[in-house]
């Protein structure tokens, strides 16, 4: 729209210049080149000639009349462009009055003739485009409500259900999502995609395990299409989590098969097969990981601002931590991971024992000594390497251990 009015003003600028400049001119004589002075003086002495002849009786009379009317009428032809011009006076009243009333008309003409809410439109229609390419998060959560709504009518619509579910899982809603995919799979249960997407929700849920309930649906995705990709790269990373290298280059070796050579996934998987055939460091397996979650039986509920403390023990001597986690029981359900980063001591860590304790517990005051009001959850004793450890967080912590109480007995 600006552009707009910068053109207008830049044409009507020179139009009025074209108008006014000749108006505000300052007049002056002026003569063509080769005007009447030297033809007058030539006529003057034809003149004089016939006058001359009539009297030597050389012409008679008419012949002298004629002549001379012959001569008045090339003077008065050469009279025309050749007499003084005075060019017109300026004439600053009648340039101001076409300032003023010349752009006014054409405002007020094309206010009436033309379209200028056209300029507002194209404005709101790139805002449109705009939102339509990039809706904000309450328009697409609006539009899955309105989706799940639709589908209380129609229960039996399973690609509805299926686009419910990936809705569910863009929103970071993994639980809802969940639910949603089983519904589509009770309707459509040989759609290997559909398991696949299922067991990806799943595993989310489930804090990151592919070897819990996701499992089952990812053996069932590659019974149903042994070349479904998401199922393949699934079944890839479930062999990882268990320590299955050599099952997980088997299967991201047929996923590789499926996919163009040069294209970014096929990048990703040929580094995956690299790194599960490199030789695994030392302390590669010297960490401990899964999930953590609140029971049905605390007797109070956390306050979101609560600290969580996760932290690793030995089973015998010293009951200072070899690695210590600390979240907010906002976070909970949270999946988590130990390894001799977390260490308290360089001298004391996880790679340098066999078994160990693994315990969660909220604290009320912050503090790593337990305190009245704690919730505590632990496992019985876990080799280090494990993976797959759910912790449940049920119960009162009053003598519970805690990172910073070696001393403390357990409970």
């Amino acid at each position: 729209m600006t552009v707009f009015w910068l053109l207008a003003a830049a044409l009507m600028a020179g139009a009025m210049a074209w108008l006014l400049l000749p108006l505000l001119r300052p007049a002056r004589h002026a003569r063509a080149p080769g005007g009447p002075a030297p033809m007058v003086d030539l006529y003057r002495g034809q003149l004089e000639d016939i006058e001359a002849d009539e009297r030597r009786g050389e012409l008679d009379a008419a012949h002298a009349g004629e002549a001379r009317d012959e001569i008045g009428r090339r003077l008065l032809d050469e009279a025309g462009p050749g007499s003084p011009r005075l060019r017109d006076a300026p004439s600053p009243l009648l340039a101001a009055l076409l300032l003023a009333l010349l752009p006014s008309a054409a405002i007020v003409l094309y206010l009436h003739l033309g379209n200028p809410v056209a300029l507002w439109q194209v404005d709101d229609a790139d805002h449109a485009h705009a939102s339509d390419r990039a809706p904000s998060a309450a328009q697409i959560e609006g539009m899955v409500n309105q989706l799940a709504q639709r589908l209380r009518t129609e229960p039996d619509d399973a690609e509805g259900w299926s686009m419910l579910a990936r809705s569910y899982a863009a929103l970071d809603r993994p639980g809802d999502a969940a639910v949603a995919y089983a519904r589509a799979i009770a309707l459509a249960p040989d759609e290997a995609a559909l398991r696949a997407d299922y067991a990806d929700v799943l595993a989310s849920v489930d804090g990151g395990r592919l070897n819990g309930r996701a499992s089952a649906q990812i053996e069932r995705a590659l019974a149903l299409d042994a070349h479904q990709p998401k199922a393949l790269a699934l079944a890839a990373s479930a062999a990882m989590e268990r320590g299955d290298a050599p099952e997980a280059v088997r299967r991201w070796q047929q996923l590789q098969r499926l996919l163009p050579p040069d294209s970014q996934t096929a990048a990703r998987v040929a580094a995956n097969i690299a790194q599960a055939q490199a030789p695994a460091a030392p302390a590669a397996k010297a960490s401990l990981a899964g999930r953590v979650r609140l029971g049905g039986q605390t007797g109070r509920t956390p306050a979101p601002d609560e600290t969580v403390f996760v932290y690793a023990r030995t089973t015998q001597g010293p009951r200072l931590p070899l690695a210590v986690l600390k979240r907010r029981a906002a976070e909970l359900p949270f999946a988590f991971v130990l390894d001799d980063s977390l260490a308290m001591r360089p001298d004391h860590r996880l790679s340098g024992a066999g078994e160990v304790i693994v315990e969660a517990r909220v604290s009320r005051s912050g503090n790593a000594s337990p305190g009245e009001g704690d919730l505590v959850g632990r496992t019985g004793p876990v080799a280090v390497g494990r993976r797959d450890l759910e912790i449940v967080i049920d119960g009162p912590a009053a003598s519970a251990a805690g990172p910073a109480s070696p001393g403390t007995p357990q409970r």
